[in-house]
C-alpha cells in the first residue's frame, strides 16, 4: 500500500484603481485634481508592524517546520511513502480506502474514516472525481495533472492504492482573532471606501476612490488607523492581502512512518515570511482626465520606503461598456487581481480588456497567460493551482495557473464585483450587481443564494467568521455591515 501526501498552500490578492464617474456628473470630483504624492500620514507609526507580513506568519504559525514540504505542490504531491496499512487490525476498518464498504444509507466520513449518517454534523463526505491514475476524494480536488491536491477545509492529501482523500479536516471554524469593532470599521478608517480585505490576524485593509489623491489604510484589531497616499491623481479600485488557503488545517503527523509537516506549522508561501502582504490596482478610466504618467497598474505595499506603493505590473486605461458598478469610476482600469501560492500577482485588463496577466515580484517578469472573451471584474484564489475569475457577463472560470487553461464554472448572467473565498468551507461568496450575494461551490458550479446587499458593493470574508459588505462610498455614504458564516458543517 501507499500512502502520499500533499501539502497545504497559501494564496490572497490586491487591487487597486483610478477614475471618475461621469455618468453620475462627478467627473470633476474623481479625475480633474492635481494633488500628486501627498506625505504618508499616520495616527500612529507605531502601529506598522500589526499588519505587517511578519506578524501574520508569527500569528499562525505554531511548531518549526522546513518550509518545502509546505510551499512545493508539484514535490508534495509526489512525495510517496511506503507503509503498512494503518488501520487497525481489531475492529472495523477505515471506510476511506473504500467507501463503497459502507451500507446503504449511511455514508464514508473521511474525518473519521467511519460510515455514518449524513444527517449527522461534521461529516466530509461525497463522490471522488477521476484524476489521471487518482480518484479524488472529499477535501481533495484534480490539480489537472493527474495528482489530487488538497481544498478547504482540509490541509493534506492521504492515499491508498488510487484512491486519495483529505486530512486535516476540522469539524468546527476555528477563529483565533477578531476583527476591530463594527464602531471602528464605520470610524475615519472607511472614509470614501471603495474595498476592504482583511489578513490572516484580523487586521484590515482597505483603498479609497475619490478626488484627488487616493490612500490605502489599515486597521489594527486594537483600533488603530495607518494610511498611504497613492501616487499622482490615480483612484484605487482593490486591495488584497496574501492569505493562508485554508490556515485552520494545520494537520497533525501521521500515524507510524508516514511523512508529514511537524505539527502546526502553517502553510506558507515560497520564502516563508510573506504572509500579510498588501497589494493594489491603480485605475484610470479614458474619459475621466486623471493622470496616466505614472501608468495605472498594480502597485504593492512597501513599508517604510520612500515610495511606500510602487507600481509593479504598469497597465494601460481600459474600461468596463457594460461593468458591475454602472460607474465609469468604479468600472475601469485592471481588475480581479490576486495573489497565487507562487507569490505572483494576477490580474486581469492590464493591456486590454479580457487579458489576464500575471507578475513575478522575485524576478520581476511580467507576462500575459490568457485572452478570455470579456472584461475581467473579479477573482479569487482556491488551491494551489486553480483561481475562480468573473467576467463582466456573469460568467465565472476557473483558471489553473500552473497550465495557463480555463474552465467554466457557471454563468450567472449578471455582473459581478467581487469573489471572497472562505478558508473554511472553500466556498466562494460572490456579490452582484443585482445586489445579490451568493455561495458557490467552484468545483462542482453549485449556487446558493445567501444575502441581499442594501446598495451596490463588495462583500469579504473575515477570519472570525463573518462576510462584510463594502459599500462604493462616493455613490453610497451607508455603514459597513455584516453576517455571521456557519460555523460547522
Amino acid at each position: 500500500m501507499r500512502i502520499s501526501l500533499v501539502s497545504a498552500v497559501v494564496a490572497a490578492g490586491l487591487l487597486l484603481g483610478c477614475g471618475d464617474d461621469s455618468d453620475d456628473g462627478r467627473a470633476d470630483e474623481l479625475g480633474g485634481s492635481d494633488e500628486v504624492g501627498e506625505s504618508s500620514s499616520s495616527t500612529d507609526a507605531g502601529t506598522d508592524e500589526s499588519g505587517s507580513s511578519d506578524s501574520s506568519s508569527e500569528d499562525t504559525t505554531d511548531a518549526d517546520s522546513s518550509s518545502e514540504d509546505t510551499t512545493d505542490a508539484d514535490s508534495s504531491s509526489e512525495d510517496t511513502t511506503d507503509t503498512e496499512d494503518t488501520s487497525s487490525e481489531t475492529g472495523d476498518p477505515d471506510c476511506q480506502p473504500d467507501p463503497e464498504i459502507c451500507e446503504p444509507g449511511t455514508v464514508c466520513d473521511v474525518i473519521t474514516g467511519d460510515c455514518v449518517d449524513p444527517e449527522d454534523e461534521c461529516v466530509l463526505a461525497g463522490g471522488s472525481t477521476p484524476c489521471g491514475a487518482y480518484q479524488c476524494g472529499p477535501g481533495t480536488v484534480c490539480d489537472d495533472q493527474g495528482s489530487c491536491i488538497p481544498v478547504a477545509p482540509c490541509g493534506q492529501v492521504l492515499c491508498e492504492g488510487s484512491q486519495c482523500w483529505g486530512t486535516g479536516c476540522p469539524c468546527e471554524r476555528p477563529i483565533s482573532c477578531s476583527t476591530a469593532s463594527e464602531e471602528d470599521l464605520n470610524g475615519p478608517f472607511s472614509v470614501e471606501i471603495f474595498d476592504l480585505e482583511f489578513a490572516d490576524d484580523c487586521t484590515a485593509w482597505m483603498v479609497t476612490l475619490r478626488s484627488g489623491t487616493d490612500f490605502v489604510r489599515r486597521l489594527t484589531p486594537e483600533g488603530t488607523v495607518t494610511e498611504w497616499p497613492g501616487v499622482a491623481n490615480l483612484n484605487m479600485g482593490e486591495v488584497k492581502v496574501l492569505k493562508a488557503l485554508n490556515p485552520q488545517s494545520y494537520a497533525p503527523p501521521v500515524a507510524d512512518d508516514v511523512q508529514a509537516p511537524g505539527s502546526g506549522q502553517p502553510p506558507q508561501t515560497h520564502g516563508g515570511e510573506n504572509l500579510g502582504q498588501v497589494a493594489i490596482t491603480y485605475t484610470c478610466c479614458p474619459t475621466c482626465g486623471c493622470f496616466v504618467d505614472p501608468p495605472q497598474g498594480v502597485a504593492r505595499l512597501l513599508e517604510g520606503e520612500p515610495e511606500p506603493l510602487p507600481i509593479v505590473l504598469p497597465a494601460v486605461a481600459t474600461q468596463g461598456t457594460n461593468g458591475p458598478f454602472g460607474s465609469t469610476a468604479a468600472d475601469a482600469g485592471p481588475m480581479g487581481l490576486t495573489w497565487g501560492e507562487d507569490l505572483q500577482l494576477y490580474v486581469g485588463n492590464t493591456m486590454a480588456n479580457g487579458d489576464f496577466d500575471t507578475v513575478d515580484l522575485l524576478a520581476q517578469t511580467q507576462q500575459t497567460l490568457d485572452q478570455f472573451d470579456n472584461r475581467v471584474t473579479a477573482a479569487a484564489p482556491l488551491t494551489a493551482v486553480h483561481l475562480l475569475i468573473a467576467l463582466d457577463t456573469g460568467e465565472l472560470l476557473r483558471f489553473n495557473t500552473d497550465l495557463h487553461t480555463s474552465t467554466p464554472v457557471i454563468d450567472l448572467e449578471v455582473g459581478v464585483t467581487t469573489l471572497s473565498h472562505d478558508s473554511y468551507t472553500g466556498k466562494v461568496y460572490a456579490s452582484l450587481a443585482d445586489l445579490s450575494v451568493v455561495e458557490v461551490d467552484p468545483f462542482t458550479g453549485e449556487v446558493e443564494p445567501f444575502e441581499t446587499m442594501p446598495a451596490i458593493g463588495r462583500v469579504t470574508v473575515s477570519p472570525d467568521g463573518k462576510l462584510w459588505w463594502v459599500p462604493v462610498g462616493y455613490l453610497n455614504a451607508l455603514p459597513l455591515s455584516s453576517w455571521d458564516l456557519p460555523t460547522t458543517f
